[in-house]
């Protein structure tokens, strides 16, 4: 069973007021999910053109290999491959060495 109750004007207004205020909150949402989604597909090209803008400071200065790179604090960061150890060179025997001299 149900009942209906008139509302005064005072009411009615202030329930017409709240009703407006979230059908602009829905609008609102509304148009913070748009803008959220054209964020979301720009957010690819803009790495893309970081990427870019790294290899060619990179390419610039001249590095050729590196794993990776990055801006720090008005700096171009190249993280670079740890150089090869040079080839153990075995000990050379001036004259012979110890060995050629016996007592």
């Amino acid at each position: 069973m149900q009942k209906a109750f008139s509302l005064q004007q005072n009411e009615l207004n202030q329930a017409n007021a709240l009703e407006e205020e979230r059908k602009n909150i829905l609008a609102q949402i509304g148009a913070l999910t748009l803008d959220m989604e054209t964020a979301r597909a720009a957010l690819p090209v803009a790495d893309q053109k970081r990427r870019q803008f790294l290899a060619s400071l990179v390419q610039h200065y001249g590095v050729t290999d590196y794993r990776g790179a990055r801006l720090e604090n008005g700096n171009l960061i190249c993280d670079l491959p740890d150089a090869p150890e040079p080839p153990a060179i075995p000990p050379s025997r001036v004259n012979g060495g110890l060995e050629a001299v016996k007592e």
